[in-house]
């Protein structure tokens, strides 16, 4: 076996199980405000959207970029516009287009981000194959002269495309521009609640969308095929998973909950404070129920949060609970019900000292 190849092969494995295991990582917040919980193998719960978009290893990008290719492949991202409930919401409204910008968006570093997603348009002469795609790879990487834009400044050059660093994935007030763009948009059962993260100023506390969404991983961004058939690997740096961290996956929804138990005169109460930089929940369509109960002693609670009682940014809510005697523990389970899913989704299950 040639050398090079044994060498590339042994490295792309070792970094890819790093990253998709134990490793990934969360960024510390500046100035040490926040510390955010680490991040984990997305686990969705089934909801009855396919677990991978199907045909993802044909794509071009897959030749260099299988690992983060694959990672993508497995998001409501790849499967923007193949999803049948997009499909069945935009078939009885009067302007689909309206929400094609954002489920199938022309190259968004096109022109200044900010304004509103262009689609590539499904009516015109675009194969079908770019709309599979939805939000693809060079929805957030292609840039206006054809180069791809990624965050390192010295891109080591390749036969494949031009590199450049965009501006958009660095630190600062663009970093989180490209999810901006589309997540502001209030349309259906979608909230925009990057507006949230906007008008709550939540960069200065060092949150960011791809810091709470997109794990941290070391590991090169390509392995480039050479002429005698092996693998070249790039530069080994500091990226994020590809593998979108969303509220389907119960380990990671629970981490957007703060909870703090105590003793008040009549009994106990549960505070519930909102720790994930917008809203909660961000669908019209999701909702979780809080139930709390005391342990070692009679009393309990429940507190629906869905789109009309939501938890608001940096909100905190009470549960309270009446005993006849003191409580020394009291235990909550949470469950997240969503359009799709069969029942409701256990994301925290409990107990707390008083």
């Amino acid at each position: 076996m040639n050398k090079l190849y044994l060498v590339s092969l042994i490295l792309f494995l070792a970094l890819g199980s790093l990253a998709l295991g134990g490793s990934a990582f969360q960024d510390e917040a500046i100035e040490g405000k926040i510390k955010l919980a680490p991040l984990h193998i997305p686990a969705p719960a089934p909801d009855g959207r396919p677990e991978m978009l199907e045909g993802w290893e044909s794509m071009d990008c897959v030749e260099c970029h299988k690992e983060i290719a694959q990672e993508w492949a497995g998001t409501l991202h790849a499967l923007a516009w193949v999803d049948e409930r997009y499909q069945e919401a935009i078939a009885n409204k009067r302007r689909p287009q309206s929400c094609h910008g954002c489920h199938i968006p022309q190259p968004l570093n096109l022109r200044p981000l900010g304004g509103k997603p262009r689609p590539r348009n499904p009516n015109a002469e675009v194969p079908e194959e770019t709309l599979h795609t939805g939000i693809s790879c060079i929805s957030c990487h292609q840039g206006p002269e054809g180069e791809m834009l990624g965050p390192f400044a010295d891109a080591e050059p390749t036969d494949a495309h031009a590199s450049k660093q965009g501006a958009a994935f660095g630190e600062g007030t663009l970093a989180d521009a490209i999810c901006i763009n589309c997540h502001r948009t209030n349309v259906g059962p979608v909230i925009g609640i990057a507006k949230d993260f906007e008008t709550t100023r939540q960069a200065d506390k060092g949150l960011s969308c791809v810091g709470c969404h997109m794990s941290a991983v070391d590991r090169p961004a390509a392995l480039v095929p050479q002429e005698d058939g092996s693998l070249l690997a790039s530069q080994v740096r500091r990226g994020r998973s590809h593998a979108l961290q969303t509220p389907r996956d119960p380990d990671f929804l629970a981490g957007a909950f703060g909870l703090e138990a105590r003793l008040t005169a009549t009994g106990a109460e549960l505070l519930i404070t909102n720790q994930a930089g917008h809203r909660v929940p961000g669908l019209k369509t999701r909702s979780m129920t809080f139930t709390v109960t005391l342990i070692d002693a009679d009393g309990e609670s429940t507190h629906l949060i869905d789109s009309r009682s939501y938890l608001p940014v940096d909100g905190t809510i009470a549960i309270a609970i009446e005993a006849k005697t003191p409580p020394t523990k009291l235990h909550v389970k949470a469950t997240h019900l969503w359009a799709g899913v069969k029942g409701p989704v256990v994301f925290i299950d409990k107990s707390l000292n008083l």
